[in-house]
């Protein structure tokens, strides 16, 4: 996995001096059609898991196991990328997995009547966009690097929204919500760090303090009157706050601004946090 992280991090392009036509390069996107096989084949299991009542879980876990093992397939057959096993391929299986598994927990909670059918095949163009992003992010000096590390940064924390709601919603007790929020934070921070940080050690290190601070905030919202997408948005700021800085940090380009960027950032979303929760008083 090292090597992988390396192969992937100390060759990267410099990011001073990329412009918008780099971020919308497709070049580098496969021709294959096995990514939008694995996106069909996910909606249709998707759909069979929202179907049935009452639910089985053991539907949406074996859709979730099927999409880490046909990303693994999908990396491996990369032309240019040496990826030949489990260990090279998992940094990039964190992304499709999470989302697919936080993805299908959301819309069992949200999806109703009519919505399911858009909204299982907007879950699917998600899952499709990251894995065109895991897959063109592989070489950090392809023409579509810029690109592929856009999708999965918005992606990472759609999936974090999207998971952190759930845990709301389906009332997890206390301490397995802290951890799971801990350990869902964890894994898609190494996601984050993964084009920061060339040793891979170190950065398990930091994603484990990222998931440690937002399940700690997790703990912390049991005495807070806030529940429901009003909590989730509140882990989502954390999560941005701390990975953002993080990150900056580890590429050394943490300064002032950068820090007072996502400081307003975080506050904009607060004000938002604190307007919804007082209009619910209302």
């Amino acid at each position: 996995m090292h090597d992988v992280m390396s192969q992937t991090t100390l060759n990267r392009a410099p990011r001073e001096g990329d412009d918008l036509h780099r971020t919308l390069d497709l070049s580098g996107l496969p021709r294959s059609a096995h990514i939008p096989l694995l996106a069909v084949v996910y909606s249709v299991g998707l759909a069979l898991f929202l179907a049935v009542e009452p639910t089985q879980p053991w539907i949406l876990l074996a859709i979730v196991a099927l999409v880490g093992l046909g990303t693994d397939g999908i990396l491996r057959a990369h032309p240019r990328a040496q990826l030949h096993g489990f260990a090279d391929t998992a940094p990039f299986l964190f992304i499709p997995v999470l989302l697919s598994l936080a993805s299908g927990l959301f819309l069992e909670e949200v999806a109703l009547g009519y919505w399911t059918v858009p909204a299982v095949m907007g879950a699917s163009v998600l899952l499709a966009a990251t894995l065109y992003g895991e897959y063109v992010s592989v070489l950090s000096h392809g023409p579509s690097y810029a690109l592929g590390r856009f999708l999965l940064n918005v992606l990472t924390y759609l999936a974090a929204f999207a998971f952190y709601a759930v845990v709301y919603t389906y009332d997890v007790n206390l301490l397995p919500a802290s951890f799971s929020v801990g350990l869902f934070s964890m894994l898609l921070a190494v996601e984050v760090f993964r084009e920061a940080e060339a040793d891979a050690y170190r950065a398990l290190v930091f994603s484990a303090a990222i998931g440690v601070i937002v399940g700690e905030m997790r703990w912390a919202l049991y005495f807070i009157p806030l529940e429901g997408f009003l909590a989730a948005i509140l882990l989502l700021l954390v999560f941005y706050l701390a990975t953002g800085l993080v990150q900056h940090h580890l590429t050394g380009h943490l300064n002032r601004t950068i820090a007072a960027e996502f400081g307003l950032v975080t506050a904009l979303g607060l004000a938002v946090v604190i307007v919804g929760r007082v209009l619910s008083f209302g």
